[in-house]
Order: structure tokens, then C-alpha cells, then sequence
């Protein structure tokens, strides 16, 4: 497996270099012309040519290989403003799903190419597995990555934007002792954009309904760690907390103080259910009743003064098709949030 992966690395990175496409572009073309490089890149400079190609955001755009180089400066130089004037802490959590070999490259990279257009501060990854952790270190330049332990099946990752995320301490791992699938919670203390103290956590609880009590002995570890932090940081936990409502109602609720982005965005219908069996078909589902979950979760202590940070938007991402395999890059969507500053200097 790790050959073949590595082999058809290499002819991405050829197509790559002479078309200036993005990589899973170049997926999509190798498959279709039998992963012969030539081949592909002359239907690529064809179809760009005739103006026929197009994208969104969570997908590739193709363009013309005259345009290539002007677009990306133009777009770079704008991207560098809007980051400097937008004050908001922006984060990504999101299960990739690496424990599905199935089309495991072209899932990875789409979700690297998510990272680098949208350009979070942080992002919180869970399910990484050896082989993906080598391609988000090197198809995300512009992070830090801070790992759970690699040597398990599958792990939580940190990846820290270098511009606005200034780690303060080294990360620390705490493993849930009781963990039958090796959970463990990632802390990260930082500063952003040099003045805003914040922690960040991840991570993925435990799985089924079966282990639900090991569940909740978890989440009430991560809540009373996020209590336990210095109160002037502002607390982000993001990740696969395998929740359900009545779970947490179990107990007792939230600490005061702690409060669910979602719910604090006035609990939006489009971006609730984050594991959904009925739009994302990813999983091969026996069962005639298909389930719909809000699995992943973020939850915010606000910190103190000009710390503080508020949730004000909250919303789904990797929700499109992949334009080689046409699966979605993760059987979870990921859960974007911005937060802003209450007080401003």
C-alpha cells in the first residue's frame, strides 16, 4: 500500500509542476487517462484552453496555464490583506476518516486543499493515521503540527497557523486511562495575533453507543480541564466527541461558563447534524434507517478582558463530492468557527 501510494505521489507531483493545477486535480486527470502523466497533462491544457473548466471553493479551480502565475500572485497579495484586517480567531475541527483506505490520497490531499483556501488558525484533526500525517506536514506549509502519539492505529493532530498561532508551551497529551481505543486529549496554550492568550484542545471520544459511560467519564475530563485553565484565556475544544444530547444532559450539562459554538450561533438546522448517513454515503450503511448525529462538537470558555473571545459563526465544510472517487472527503463534514474579540484595544 505504502508504494503504491508513494508512486502515485510522484506522478502528482509531475502533473503538478507542468499544468500549476491543483493536486487533486491532477488525481482526477491521471485516473481518467490511465495514470499516464503525458496524457494527462495534454487533456488538461486542452480542456483548460477551451475555457471549460471551473470550481468552487472546496474544490479545485482549473484555469488557463497563462493564467496560472498571475492568479496566484493577485490572490495572494489579497489573502495577506484580509488575514491582517480580520481580527477573528478562525478554527477547523474535522474527522478525516483515516481509517477508510478508500481512496485515501485524494481524500487527504482535498482536505489540505480545504486548509490552504479557507486558511484557518487552527486546525484540529482527528483519525490521522501514519501514512496521511506525512501529507498534511508537507502539503500544509504554512502550519505547525502538533501530534498525539503516531504510534497507535490512528491519532489527533494540531496543525497552528505560523502568521497568527504563537505557541507558548510545549503541547501536552493526557490519555483517558480507561480508553479502550487509545483517546487521548491534546492542550496546546498559545497567543494570538500576539496579544490574545488561548488554549486549544482536541479530541475524539470514545466510539459507539455501547461505550457510552466510557464516553461520559471522558467528557467530564475534558470539561473539568477546560474549568481548570488560567481564567483569562479564552478555552476552544473542538473534536469527535461521539456525543449524544442526552448524554451530556447525564452529566449534568455544560459547566457555567462553558458554553456549545453551535448553540451560541442560535443552533443553525444547515450546520447541526455533522455525521449524516442520509446526504453522505461515504460508509456502506446496512440498515433501512440511516441516522443523522451531531457528533462533533466545540465548546468555548471565554476568557477575561481583551482575551475574551465569543462564537459568531459556525457552519460545515467538505460537503462537496471529490472530483476523481465522487465520495466526500470524510464520512464527517468538519465544523468551522470564527471567533470574535469582545473587547478591542
Amino acid at each position: 500500500m505504502a508504494f503504491v501510494e508513494f508512486e502515485i505521489t510522484d506522478l502528482v507531483e509531475q502533473f503538478m509542476a507542468v499544468t500549476g493545477a491543483e493536486d487533486t486535480v491532477a488525481m482526477l486527470f491521471l485516473q481518467q487517462s490511465g495514470w499516464n502523466v503525458q496524457s494527462a497533462v495534454n487533456t488538461f491544457l486542452d480542456q483548460a484552453s477551451c475555457g471549460s473548466c471551473e470550481g468552487n471553493r472546496d474544490n479545485p479551480v482549473m484555469v488557463s496555464e497563462d493564467d496560472v502565475s498571475t492568479l496566484s500572485m493577485g490572490s495572494s497579495n489579497k489573502e495577506q490583506k484580509d488575514e491582517q484586517s480580520n481580527p477573528n480567531l478562525t478554527v477547523l475541527s474535522w474527522n478525516v476518516d483515516g481509517l477508510d483506505e478508500r481512496n485515501i490520497l485524494e481524500r487527504t490531499r482535498n482536505v489540505c486543499h480545504i486548509i490552504n483556501n479557507r486558511k484557518p488558525d487552527a486546525v484540529f484533526l482527528q483519525e490521522v493515521i501514519s501514512q496521511t500525517l506525512a501529507i498534511y506536514q508537507s502539503k500544509c506549509p504554512g502550519y505547525l503540527c502538533k501530534c498525539g502519539p503516531t504510534h497507535g492505529a490512528y491519532f489527533n493532530i494540531m496543525l497552528l497557523k505560523n502568521s497568527s498561532v504563537k505557541p507558548t508551551s510545549n503541547h501536552q497529551c493526557t490519555h483517558f486511562s480507561s480508553s479502550q481505543m487509545g483517546r487521548h486529549l491534546l492542550c496546546q496554550p498559545a497567543i494570538f495575533r500576539d496579544k490574545t492568550e488561548i488554549i486549544l484542545m482536541t479530541s475524539h471520544l470514545e466510539s459507539t453507543l455501547k461505550c457510552k459511560n466510557e464516553r461520559k467519564r471522558q467528557l467530564a475530563e475534558v470539561l473539568a480541564c477546560i474549568t481548570d485553565q488560567p481564567g483569562e484565556a479564552t478555552v476552544v475544544f473542538g473534536g469527535d466527541t461521539n456525543l449524544r444530547d442526552a448524554e451530556v444532559s447525564a452529566i449534568g450539562g455544560l459547566p457555567s461558563g462553558i458554553v456549545d459554538a453551535w448553540e451560541q450561533c442560535g443552533r443553525p438546522k444547515e450546520a447541526e447534524f455533522t455525521w449524516d448517513m442520509q446526504m453522505n454515503d461515504n460508509p456502506e450503511w446496512p440498515y433501512p434507517k440511516k441516522p443523522k448525529i451531531r457528533f462533533d462538537r466545540m465548546f468555548v470558555r471565554p476568557g477575561q478582558g481583551l482575551h475574551a473571545l465569543k462564537t459568531t459563526r459556525f457552519e460545515l465544510v467538505g460537503m462537496e463530492r471529490l472530483p476523481g472517487c465522487r465520495r466526500f472527503p470524510s464520512d464527517h463534514w468538519g465544523i468551522w468557527c470564527e471567533f470574535t474579540p469582545l473587547l478591542t484595544n
